[in-house]
Protein backbone atom coordinates (compact mmCIF):
# COMPACT_ATOMS: atom_id res chain seq x y z
CA UNK A 1 0.00 0.00 0.00
CA UNK A 2 1.22 3.40 -0.97
CA UNK A 3 1.74 5.36 1.59
CA UNK A 4 -0.11 9.02 2.11
CA UNK A 5 2.28 12.29 1.72
CA UNK A 6 1.58 15.48 2.48
CA UNK A 7 0.13 15.95 -1.38
CA UNK A 8 -1.81 13.07 -1.15
CA UNK A 9 -2.97 13.73 2.21
CA UNK A 10 -4.47 16.74 2.86
CA UNK A 11 -4.99 15.57 6.80
CA UNK A 12 -1.23 15.51 7.24
CA UNK A 13 -0.52 18.94 6.82
CA UNK A 14 -2.26 20.61 9.64
CA UNK A 15 -0.01 18.12 11.82
CA UNK A 16 2.75 19.09 9.97
CA UNK A 17 2.94 22.18 10.95
CA UNK A 18 1.78 21.43 14.71
CA UNK A 19 5.01 19.51 14.66
CA UNK A 20 6.88 22.62 13.23
CA UNK A 21 5.78 25.08 15.49
CA UNK A 22 6.34 22.75 18.55
CA UNK A 23 9.54 22.10 17.39
CA UNK A 24 12.20 23.27 20.17
CA UNK A 25 14.52 24.53 17.01
CA UNK A 26 11.94 26.19 15.28
CA UNK A 27 10.90 28.11 18.92
CA UNK A 28 14.72 28.62 19.16
CA UNK A 29 15.05 30.30 15.49
CA UNK A 30 11.92 32.36 16.05
CA UNK A 31 13.31 33.72 19.41
CA UNK A 32 16.80 34.51 17.46
CA UNK A 33 14.84 36.50 14.92
CA UNK A 34 12.55 38.30 17.30
CA UNK A 35 16.52 39.14 19.08
CA UNK A 36 17.87 40.08 15.38
CA UNK A 37 14.68 42.37 15.01
CA UNK A 38 15.18 44.28 18.20
CA UNK A 39 18.64 44.46 17.74
CA UNK A 40 18.37 46.00 14.47
CA UNK A 41 15.21 48.50 15.84
CA UNK A 42 18.16 49.55 18.41
CA UNK A 43 20.52 50.25 16.15
CA UNK A 44 17.98 52.48 13.61
CA UNK A 45 18.07 54.74 16.57
CA UNK A 46 21.63 55.87 15.76
CA UNK A 47 22.13 58.07 13.04
CA UNK A 48 25.25 57.13 12.28
CA UNK A 49 24.35 53.44 11.79
CA UNK A 50 21.12 54.22 9.58
CA UNK A 51 23.02 56.12 7.23
CA UNK A 52 26.02 53.82 6.73
CA UNK A 53 23.95 50.68 6.79
CA UNK A 54 20.17 52.20 6.61
CA UNK A 55 19.69 49.85 3.93
CA UNK A 56 20.97 46.78 5.04
CA UNK A 57 18.95 47.11 8.43
CA UNK A 58 15.82 47.52 6.25
CA UNK A 59 16.01 44.65 4.87
CA UNK A 60 16.83 42.50 8.21
CA UNK A 61 13.55 44.16 8.79
CA UNK A 62 11.61 42.70 5.90
CA UNK A 63 13.01 39.92 6.45
CA UNK A 64 12.10 39.41 10.02
CA UNK A 65 8.61 40.35 8.90
CA UNK A 66 8.61 37.53 6.37
CA UNK A 67 9.50 34.73 9.47
CA UNK A 68 6.66 36.55 11.63
CA UNK A 69 3.97 36.21 8.18
CA UNK A 70 5.53 32.69 7.70
CA UNK A 71 4.95 32.08 11.36
CA UNK A 72 1.08 33.46 11.72
CA UNK A 73 0.19 31.47 8.45
CA UNK A 74 1.49 27.98 9.52
CA UNK A 75 0.01 29.11 12.81
CA UNK A 76 -3.53 29.12 11.13
CA UNK A 77 -2.84 26.08 8.69
CA UNK A 78 -2.09 23.78 11.85
CA UNK A 79 -5.79 24.15 12.64
CA UNK A 80 -6.82 22.92 9.13
CA UNK A 81 -10.40 22.95 8.47
CA UNK A 82 -11.08 25.16 11.50
CA UNK A 83 -8.71 28.37 11.05
CA UNK A 84 -10.70 30.56 13.22
CA UNK A 85 -9.94 28.14 16.91
CA UNK A 86 -6.32 29.93 16.15
CA UNK A 87 -7.86 33.06 17.31
CA UNK A 88 -8.68 31.90 20.41
CA UNK A 89 -5.75 32.65 21.80
CA UNK A 90 -5.10 35.87 22.93
CA UNK A 91 -1.16 35.87 22.01
CA UNK A 92 -2.47 34.58 18.66
CA UNK A 93 -4.47 37.37 17.81
CA UNK A 94 -1.84 39.68 19.56
CA UNK A 95 0.51 38.11 16.47
CA UNK A 96 -1.65 38.77 14.03
CA UNK A 97 -2.99 42.16 14.63
CA UNK A 98 1.08 42.77 14.37
CA UNK A 99 2.08 41.38 11.33
CA UNK A 100 -1.26 42.51 9.14
CA UNK A 101 -1.14 45.80 10.63
CA UNK A 102 1.99 46.29 8.97
CA UNK A 103 0.27 45.43 5.54
CA UNK A 104 -2.31 48.25 5.92
CA UNK A 105 -2.49 51.11 3.72
CA UNK A 106 -1.23 54.13 5.11
CA UNK A 107 0.45 52.15 7.91
CA UNK A 108 3.86 51.72 6.74
CA UNK A 109 3.89 55.35 5.39
CA UNK A 110 3.76 56.61 8.48
CA UNK A 111 6.85 56.03 11.10
CA UNK A 112 5.42 56.87 13.95
CA UNK A 113 3.11 53.75 13.79
CA UNK A 114 5.63 51.71 11.90
CA UNK A 115 7.98 52.23 14.78
CA UNK A 116 5.52 51.17 17.10
CA UNK A 117 4.66 48.36 15.37
CA UNK A 118 8.52 47.12 14.83
CA UNK A 119 8.52 47.31 18.73
CA UNK A 120 5.47 45.63 19.14
CA UNK A 121 7.22 42.57 17.56
CA UNK A 122 10.32 42.42 20.07
CA UNK A 123 7.39 42.40 23.02
CA UNK A 124 6.53 38.39 21.43
CA UNK A 125 9.35 37.43 22.86
CA UNK A 126 7.30 36.95 25.71
CA UNK A 127 5.21 34.03 23.99
CA UNK A 128 8.88 31.99 24.09
CA UNK A 129 10.11 32.57 27.46
CA UNK A 130 7.47 30.73 30.31
CA UNK A 131 9.20 32.27 33.32
CA UNK A 132 8.76 35.92 31.77
CA UNK A 133 4.76 34.89 30.33
CA UNK A 134 4.71 34.01 34.51
CA UNK A 135 5.55 37.12 35.79
CA UNK A 136 3.42 39.20 33.33
CA UNK A 137 0.35 36.83 34.64
CA UNK A 138 1.58 37.53 38.38
CA UNK A 139 1.24 41.06 37.49
CA UNK A 140 -2.10 41.04 36.08
CA UNK A 141 -3.55 39.43 38.39
CA UNK A 142 -1.63 41.63 41.51
CA UNK A 143 -2.67 44.77 40.30
CA UNK A 144 -6.77 43.97 40.89
CA UNK A 145 -5.07 42.74 44.71
CA UNK A 146 -3.28 45.64 45.40
CA UNK A 147 -5.65 48.28 45.16
CA UNK A 148 -6.28 48.05 48.18
CA UNK A 149 -3.18 48.17 49.65
CA UNK A 150 -2.56 51.22 47.30
CA UNK A 151 -5.65 53.16 48.68
CA UNK A 152 -4.27 52.38 52.16
CA UNK A 153 -0.67 53.90 51.36
CA UNK A 154 -2.38 56.99 49.11
CA UNK A 155 -4.87 57.33 52.67
CA UNK A 156 -1.42 57.39 55.01
CA UNK A 157 0.48 59.39 53.73
CA UNK A 158 -2.45 61.80 52.85
CA UNK A 159 -2.80 61.92 56.68
CA UNK A 160 0.63 62.09 57.68
CA UNK A 161 1.51 65.00 55.40
CA UNK A 162 -1.73 66.85 56.92
CA UNK A 163 -0.08 66.05 60.05
CA UNK A 164 3.48 67.16 59.15
CA UNK A 165 1.73 70.27 57.75
CA UNK A 166 0.33 71.14 60.58
CA UNK A 167 3.13 70.31 62.83
CA UNK A 168 6.41 71.50 60.98
CA UNK A 169 4.70 74.18 58.52
CA UNK A 170 6.16 77.52 60.21
CA UNK A 171 9.33 75.57 60.90
CA UNK A 172 10.37 73.95 57.65
CA UNK A 173 8.40 75.51 55.22
CA UNK A 174 10.79 74.10 52.64
CA UNK A 175 9.45 70.57 52.91
CA UNK A 176 5.99 71.38 54.84
CA UNK A 177 4.47 74.24 53.51
CA UNK A 178 1.98 72.72 51.54
CA UNK A 179 0.48 69.43 51.52
CA UNK A 180 1.63 68.84 48.22
CA UNK A 181 5.47 69.82 49.53
CA UNK A 182 4.69 66.97 52.29
CA UNK A 183 3.53 64.35 50.18
CA UNK A 184 6.81 65.03 47.74
CA UNK A 185 8.83 64.48 50.74
CA UNK A 186 6.85 61.42 52.31
CA UNK A 187 7.55 60.17 48.69
CA UNK A 188 10.95 60.54 48.68
CA UNK A 189 11.41 58.63 52.01
CA UNK A 190 9.07 55.55 50.30
CA UNK A 191 11.14 55.13 47.73
CA UNK A 192 14.35 56.18 50.17
CA UNK A 193 15.33 58.40 47.23
CA UNK A 194 17.88 60.76 48.86
CA UNK A 195 16.46 59.81 52.37
CA UNK A 196 19.32 60.90 54.85
CA UNK A 197 19.31 64.75 53.15
CA UNK A 198 16.03 64.84 53.77
CA UNK A 199 15.77 63.85 57.34
CA UNK A 200 18.99 66.23 58.22
CA UNK A 201 17.95 69.03 56.50
CA UNK A 202 14.46 68.77 58.45
CA UNK A 203 16.46 68.57 61.44
CA UNK A 204 18.56 71.31 61.15
CA UNK A 205 15.02 73.41 61.24
CA UNK A 206 13.15 71.20 63.58
CA UNK A 207 14.87 68.37 65.19
CA UNK A 208 10.79 66.65 65.57
CA UNK A 209 10.72 66.26 62.37
CA UNK A 210 13.27 62.82 63.10
CA UNK A 211 10.76 60.97 65.50
CA UNK A 212 7.28 61.89 62.87
CA UNK A 213 10.17 60.56 59.99
CA UNK A 214 11.51 57.72 61.77
CA UNK A 215 7.43 56.59 62.70
CA UNK A 216 6.39 57.14 59.02
CA UNK A 217 9.26 54.95 57.28
CA UNK A 218 8.61 52.14 59.91
CA UNK A 219 4.83 51.91 58.77
CA UNK A 220 4.74 53.38 55.33
CA UNK A 221 8.26 52.21 54.19
CA UNK A 222 8.56 48.87 55.57
CA UNK A 223 5.14 47.47 56.36
CA UNK A 224 3.04 48.63 53.20
CA UNK A 225 6.03 48.17 50.94
CA UNK A 226 6.16 44.03 52.59
CA UNK A 227 2.58 43.85 52.14
CA UNK A 228 2.86 44.52 48.49
CA UNK A 229 5.39 42.65 48.04
CA UNK A 230 3.45 39.54 49.92
CA UNK A 231 0.61 40.24 47.72
CA UNK A 232 3.03 39.42 44.72
CA UNK A 233 4.65 36.69 45.57
CA UNK A 234 0.67 35.01 46.42
CA UNK A 235 0.12 36.26 42.73
CA UNK A 236 3.22 34.64 41.47
CA UNK A 237 2.71 31.25 42.90
CA UNK A 238 -0.81 31.79 41.45
CA UNK A 239 0.54 32.06 37.95
CA UNK A 240 2.54 29.38 38.25
CA UNK A 241 -0.21 26.92 39.67
CA UNK A 242 -2.37 28.01 36.12
CA UNK A 243 0.90 27.45 33.97
CA UNK A 244 1.81 23.87 35.33
CA UNK A 245 -2.02 23.46 34.74
CA UNK A 246 -2.11 24.87 31.56
CA UNK A 247 1.15 23.32 30.43
CA UNK A 248 -0.49 19.57 31.87
CA UNK A 249 -3.56 20.50 29.18
CA UNK A 250 -1.64 21.15 26.65
CA UNK A 251 0.15 17.57 27.23
CA UNK A 252 -3.37 15.92 27.57
CA UNK A 253 -4.26 17.42 24.47
CA UNK A 254 -1.66 16.66 22.30
CA UNK A 255 -1.77 12.84 23.33
CA UNK A 256 -5.32 13.00 22.67
CA UNK A 257 -4.54 14.75 18.99
CA UNK A 258 -1.60 12.11 18.37
CA UNK A 259 -4.05 9.35 19.05
CA UNK A 260 -6.78 10.40 17.12
CA UNK A 261 -4.32 10.96 14.14
CA UNK A 262 -3.18 7.39 14.91
CA UNK A 263 -6.86 6.17 14.52
CA UNK A 264 -7.37 8.42 11.37
CA UNK A 265 -4.40 6.59 9.60
CA UNK A 266 -5.50 2.89 10.71
CA UNK A 267 -9.19 3.86 9.66
CA UNK A 268 -7.75 5.41 6.21
CA UNK A 269 -5.54 1.77 6.15
CA UNK A 270 -8.60 0.06 6.48
CA UNK A 271 -10.20 1.57 3.42
CA UNK A 272 -7.75 1.40 1.47
CA UNK A 273 -7.36 -2.46 1.97
CA UNK A 274 -10.98 -2.98 1.71
CA UNK A 275 -10.70 -1.05 -1.66
CA UNK A 276 -7.86 -2.94 -3.01
CA UNK A 277 -9.55 -6.25 -1.84
CA UNK A 278 -12.97 -4.79 -4.01
CA UNK A 279 -10.57 -4.10 -7.11
CA UNK A 280 -9.39 -8.19 -7.19
CA UNK A 281 -12.24 -9.86 -5.73
CA UNK A 282 -13.32 -12.64 -8.43
CA UNK A 283 -16.79 -12.30 -7.42
CA UNK A 284 -17.05 -9.05 -8.92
Amino acid sequence: MRVPTLGTDPGRIPAAFRMLLAHRRFQLLSMTVIVVNGAALGAMTFGGALAAEGGFLDRVDHVCLGFFVFEVLAGIASFGRRPWRYFRDGWNIFDFVIVAASFLPGVRENITILRMLRLARVVRILRGMPSMRIILVAAGKALPKSAGVFALTGLVMYLWAMLGWIMFEKTDGDHFGTVGKALLNLFQLVAFDDMGNVIRDSMDENVWTLPYYIVFILFGAFILVNIMIGVVLASMEEAQKLDDEDGQVSADTALLIARIEQLQATVDKLAANQERAREFSPFR
